[in-house]
């Protein structure tokens, strides 16, 4: 049978201790901002960039970017129903595009194998069904954008999304 005993004050901190450490375990490993994903989850990528973010409204859509410690700066595009359906990127490194691309990062990485001289581009334009890639640069100078063209809101153009 089951006692009630009385926790200590250090129990009480050991649990508390733990659930600090757990919890941001947790919601960093579910919640990843990327194309397609929930607004909500932007957090997770301020957190694995080291990053600051800032938002902004530009009508019908949100921006938040997010400087990373590096140097590198991301912007994330959501429409009026927080989905992402944009994702630039500029500066001294290319991010994680795992991470930004999401379940579309599969596809894209079999059609940048199947282009001749793979890996050797500096410039490189992928249109599929689903998503447009666009990335170049040159040592410490590197752009990109990615974007979901079924989802641009309506009045917003790619060229717009820098």
């Amino acid at each position: 049978m089951l006692q009630n005993v009385p926790m200590g004050r250090t129990t009480y901190r050991a649990i508390l201790q733990l659930l600090i450490l757990i919890v941001p375990a947790i919601w960093l490993s579910v919640a990843r901002a990327e194309l397609g994903g929930d607004g909500a989850s932007v957090m997770a990528d301020v957190a694995q960039l080291h990053g600051v973010m800032q938002t902004s409204n530009r009508a019908p859509i949100a921006v938040v970017t997010i400087t990373a410690d590096n140097g590198v700066i991301v912007r994330e595009f959501l429409d009026s129903g927080g989905l992402v359906f944009a994702v630039t990127w500029s500066g001294p490194a290319v991010p994680d595009l795992r991470e930004l691309l999401g379940h579309y990062f599969a596809g894209y990485t079999s059609v940048l194998s199947a282009l001749p001289n793979a890996g050797r581009q500096r410039a490189i334009h992928v249109v599929m069904a689903d998503l447009v890639v666009q990335s170049g640069g040159h040592l410490r100078a590197y752009s990109g954008l990615a974007y979901l063209p079924a989802r641009l809101p309506a009045g917003v153009a790619p060229e717009t999304l820098r």
